[in-house]
């Protein structure tokens, strides 16, 4: 039986490097906006492609009700949703379902930064 090949395996390898890098760099105890910035930069330092606070209109039966803002949109593929917080909670799972939904992406990396361990959640819509 032959293993079946992750989603964007090579891309989410190095964006799981970079997410390290930053978390052994910086450890614990800043803002979710520190760690975005951060995360940016070390992303543009190995030249991956970078967009940060893509919006994403939210469209209902034709009209566009909403707008939502991914934290980072790498290389157009993969949405990062970066959180400082001690836990998940299920709602920032469903936050980056929905952002899989409305983008017609279908790969999604929640972070954590606020724990002693760096988390990392593979979210596939």
């Amino acid at each position: 039986m032959e293993a079946k090949a992750l989603i964007h395996e090579t891309l989410t390898y190095e964006i799981r490097g970079v997410l390290m890098e930053v978390y052994n760099t910086l450890g614990t105890g800043f803002r979710e906006e520190t760690y975005k910035q951060a995360v940016i930069a070390e992303l543009r330092r190995r030249g991956i492609g970078t967009e940060r606070e893509q919006p994403v209109p939210v469209i209902y039966k034709g009209d566009v009700v909403d707008t939502y803002r991914l934290d980072i949109l790498v290389d157009g593929k993969v949405i990062l949703e970066l959180k400082a917080v001690e836990e998940f909670h299920p709602r920032h799972r469903a936050q980056v379902l929905s952002y899989l939904k409305v983008s017609g992406l279908r790969l999604g990396l929640l972070v954590n930064f606020g724990t002693h361990k760096l988390q990392i959640q593979r979210i596939i819509l």
